[in-house]
């Protein structure tokens, strides 16, 4: 049997407690392959004491949790506030978690020299490059290795050649892969893996009892309800929808926006508190809940009357869309990046542009006076895991 190795991001951990769609994805492998039994799996990830506590072992799965030291975490802390609050940075998460990563990639390559893999899959960071090239794993596992890509890399960190000696390039959508360089794309096999969830959890029914138990938790009443879900980062186009329900303010629906700035932390941006304020504003109609568990995601989505995605950036494969389609609720979202590859017949996909808000309010108002019919997509999660063996050259 097989063993194989899957490093996440190392910011999140796993079992995924704090969220994040990486993570939810490889926990989901763990599922089916648990059923499966078709390989060894070893997981990666920091340890948190939820997370070590929520791990559940088997002969199928092993988890490795990397501990960081105290002092690694404060020098973290005292990094990320310097470049929120002396250097003024604007993309501050991307100073969160710099030298927990630097210590988890040193930690893990250690590991992989000292031990041995059939195949490594490392998922959508490019500095886990590194993992290959510290100690010569490269070699060592040249031609087992894999990126799995679920956004884009704009920076290699000086490890291109890793990156080409990959046995292969696995992308969430063909306009992620596009994003590579030519000479990248064309030194190794770039493949589609198309993201995808549990149909059987967003396709559960949920009794009236639940949702009346969340109807009246979020303050609800029995007024339609507009949900956005997802990392509430200016990215993902909560503001431009915020000013869309404040030009629409609808008397009958209420706005529910699930998510936090950075999943389950303790991270709180200049932009979420922008938001807050705006959404105060409105406080009769919009609800913020900041983070919630993902196994509470599908009762929200029953709850829902209409979904709201309206990404302003070039979003790879949002599991937001897949998760809604699969629920089988309307959908409004925009035309950005890999989402057009992933939409059903029954989406609404608006241009983004310097009109974005005002026919995000024009499509809302449409979709709630005269629902459009629409299919859950036929997708199941058992093909993405008999695809992923199949690029990994697994029988």
């Amino acid at each position: 049997m097989k063993k194989v190795a899957i490093i996440p991001p190392g910011t999140l951990p796993l079992p995924p407690v704090r969220g994040g769609a990486v993570e939810n994805l490889i926990d989901l492998v763990r599922q089916s392959n648990e059923q499966a039994k078709n390989i060894e799996l070893t997981l990666f990830s920091v340890a948190e004491p939820v997370a070590v506590h929520a791990a559940r072992p088997n002969k199928q799965t092993k988890y490795v949790f990397v501990k960081i030291p105290a002092v690694i975490r404060r020098m973290d802390r005292l990094i990320f506030w310097l470049a929120a609050r002396v250097l003024h940075k604007q993309k501050t998460m991307s100073y969160r978690y710099i030298m927990q990563r630097l210590y988890y990639i040193y930690w893990i390559a250690a590991y992989l020299r000292r031990h041995d893999f059939d195949r490594v899959i490392l998922e959508n960071h490019g500095t886990l490059l590194w993992i290959m090239r510290l100690f010569h794993n490269n070699v060592k596992y040249a031609g087992h290795y894999y990126y799995h890509m679920h956004n884009t890399v704009p920076n290699f960190y000086h490890c291109r050649g890793i990156m080409k000696k990959c046995a292969a390039i696995i992308g969430v959508s063909n306009y992620i892969l596009s994003t590579l360089p030519d000479d990248v794309r064309t030194a190794t096999e770039c493949v589609v893996l198309r993201n995808r969830v549990d149909e059987r959890r967003f396709q559960h029914s949920v009794s009236e009892e639940q949702l009346e138990v969340y109807r009246r938790h979020f303050h609800l009443g029995r007024k339609k309800v507009v949900l956005f879900t997802g990392r509430f980062s200016p990215e993902k186009g909560p503001k431009q929808l915020l000013m869309a329900w404040k030009q629409l303010r609808p008397k009958d629906a209420v706005l529910l926006i699930v998510g936090g700035a950075y999943y389950k932390s303790d991270i709180r941006t200049s932009f979420e508190r922008e938001m807050a304020q705006l959404a105060a504003s409105m406080h009769e109609s919009v609800r913020l809940t900041g983070f919630i568990p993902y196994q509470d995601m599908p009762t929200l989505y029953a709850l829902a009357d209409l979904v709201v995605l309206p990404s302003i950036w070039d979003d790879p494969a949002p599991l937001t869309v897949i998760e809604t389609l699969t629920a089988g609720k309307q959908l409004i979202t925009t035309d950005s990046g890999g989402i057009p590859e992933y939409v059903n017949d029954s989406t609404i996909v608006l241009n983004r542009d310097n009109q974005l808000v005002n026919n995000l309010a024009v499509a809302i108002h449409s979709c709630l006076i005269h629902p459009k019919a629409h299919t859950s997509n036929k997708w199941r999660f058992s093909d993405y895991y008999q695809r992923l063996l199949t690029i990994l050259e697994i029988k």
